[in-house]
């Protein structure tokens, strides 16, 4: 038994909201483990939630056919995408654009998680629906039958994206950037890459072409924290 196994049921709150066997999921099902945790985050504000399909759509001014789920409440809105990357393409996988839309756009909280991270999703979850205004989190959901893997690796599928930096786990608070997982030593991307099926017929250059894509992804998103960083300071003499 992984220490995912072990300690996560430990932690969270017992009670359940998402009943595993009056639904379709598939074994291993990502999107099926980060709809879980968002619901014991969410607990009683999940009797507001609506679901909606935006299949063959633009949000946020973007053509895709996320899950959505939404929350509405008194003095907020929360919107979650579960992104388990439906037939996108290698550079849709690593091209993450829809956070960064929504903070252009003046949403309050933004945010990215994994349900392979259940305490940082679990969390944000919490801090979005206390956040006055529209918050907005994207949740990357590996998908072993989308993506070709065996079902037992979803929760590993979901580490390797995180520690290859193909997706990062940050907020922005009000347009400021945080990290909330850093990766000390990033794995190289090839190891995330080449655990997926469906994308066995990458070559090496296109490896080494999306791997710069990731690192100038990667290099935008420091850019942004060591702004919000160095804001802070000027205007409050502390880094929080």
């Amino acid at each position: 038994m992984d220490k995912f196994s072990l300690f996560v049921p430990n932690f969270l709150p017992c009670r359940e909201y998402f009943d595993p066997g009056n639904n379709n999921a598939c074994p291993g099902c990502g999107l099926a483990l980060g709809v879980r945790h968002v619901y014991k985050a969410a607990d009683k504000a999940m009797e507001k939630a609506l679901w909606e399909n935006i299949s063959d759509t633009k949000f946020f001014g973007i053509k895709t056919n996320p899950s959505l789920l939404k929350i509405k409440q008194k003095k907020n809105e929360l919107i979650i995408c579960l992104d388990n990357e439906a037939g996108g393409s290698l550079r849709d996988a690593l091209k993450k654009q829809m956070p960064g839309m929504a903070v252009a756009e003046g949403f309050k909280y933004v945010a990215t998680a994994c349900p392979s991270y259940p305490f940082d999703l679990y969390d944000k979850v919490k801090k979005a629906l206390d956040t006055e205004g529209k918050s907005y989190i994207h949740i990357l959901c590996p998908c072993p039958e989308g993506w070709q893997f065996d079902p037992e690796n979803s929760v590993k599928a979901g580490f390797s994206a995180v520690e290859t930096l193909a997706f990062p786990l940050y907020e922005a608070v009000c347009g400021f950037y945080t990290l909330t997982v850093k990766t000390a030593k990033p794995k190289k991307l090839s190891d995330y890459i080449t655990i997926q099926g469906r994308f066995s017929g990458v070559t090496d250059s296109e490896i080494a072409e999306a791997g710069a894509i990731v690192d100038k992804e990667y290099s935008k998103l420091l850019e942004k924290i060591q702004s919000s960083y160095s804001y802070t300071f000027e205007t409050t003499g502390k880094v929080y």
